[in-house]
């Protein structure tokens, strides 16, 4: 199970293949693959045409449908997809450096590792107005966090820890981790201007990137540059850099930010669905 993103920026194989039908071929294909490699562990001459995927896919009511095609099938479908996989080369949306990369996702359960670095992302220092303008946010849009800790109640499935971290701050209010999940991934659809206003209040936005330095020389860990005429004009990049001591979930939930990045720069939603 996991948390699926996508930046809708506008494109070619969006025009060919509408992104709804994107995420569900993509989908498939993973699960089609995955149960290729367990039959082939079996019966390494397994065929795809004898290997049954069951889907559990969303119609166009939004109804979930479970669903068995073999895997043939399913590749016979994509197939559709990867014949418009060249127009992602120089694609200014990718998160993932491979085809359809503006789609990535954040993999259950999310670490106990990556949970702290998301609350270390909350400042508490003397006039550093962010965690009031946090807390206040979450406060007016009533995120309490409830369906986060429901999820808790099923041990190892969706979080590692069955119990949230929570920061106190100097005028008695808390903040859990549990609201950080709820505002940052069960919110549906973020626009270019929601996703400013939180990468800003997580203290992640760098603005103003210089223009006379290599993108290689920045420390940041996502860069996104904004051209006119064939000329950069500007650059913008996250208040984040590369740690090798960084686990799977926090490094995915690091492309999350990036896939905000660019969806602010560039002026499209970012769609988050569970």
């Amino acid at each position: 199970m996991s948390i699926t993103y996508y930046v809708d920026y506008p494109c070619p194989v969006k025009e060919a293949i509408k992104p709804g039908r994107m995420l569900r071929l993509l989908y498939a294909r993973e699960r089609a693959n995955e149960a290729m490699n367990r039959a082939r562990r079996g019966e390494a001459q397994t065929q795809p045409q004898d290997v049954k995927v069951s889907l559990s896919l969303r119609d166009d009511t939004g109804c979930k449908e479970l669903r068995t095609l073999s895997a043939a099938d399913i590749y016979g479908q994509y197939a559709a997809l990867e014949n418009l996989a060249d127009h992602c080369r120089t694609c200014r949306a990718r998160i993932e450096p491979q085809s359809f990369g503006c789609r990535s996702k954040l993999d259950f359960p999310i670490s106990f590792k990556a949970e702290a670095f998301l609350m270390g992302l909350i400042h508490a220092k003397d006039g550093d107005p962010a965690p009031t303008l946090l807390c206040n946010y979450l406060e007016s849009n009533g995120m309490a966090g409830n369906q986060t800790a429901d999820m808790r109640k099923l041990p190892g499935v969706f979080f590692e820890s069955d119990k949230p971290l929570v920061r106190r701050f100097a005028d008695g209010r808390r903040l859990s981790v549990n609201q950080l999940i709820e505002l940052l991934f069960l919110t549906g659809q973020i626009t270019p201007r929601h996703g400013r206003l939180l990468l800003g209040l997580l203290g992640l936005y760098a603005g103003n990137l210089p223009l006379d330095r290599g993108l290689y020389s920045l420390p940041n860990l996502f860069v996104v540059e904004k051209e006119e005429n064939g000329m950069v004009t500007s650059r913008a990049g996250l208040n984040l850099s590369e740690n090798i001591q960084d686990d799977r979930s926090t490094k995915q939930i690091q492309n999350f930010f990036g896939a905000l990045l660019i969806g602010t720069e560039l002026g499209c939603d970012t769609w988050v669905k569970m």
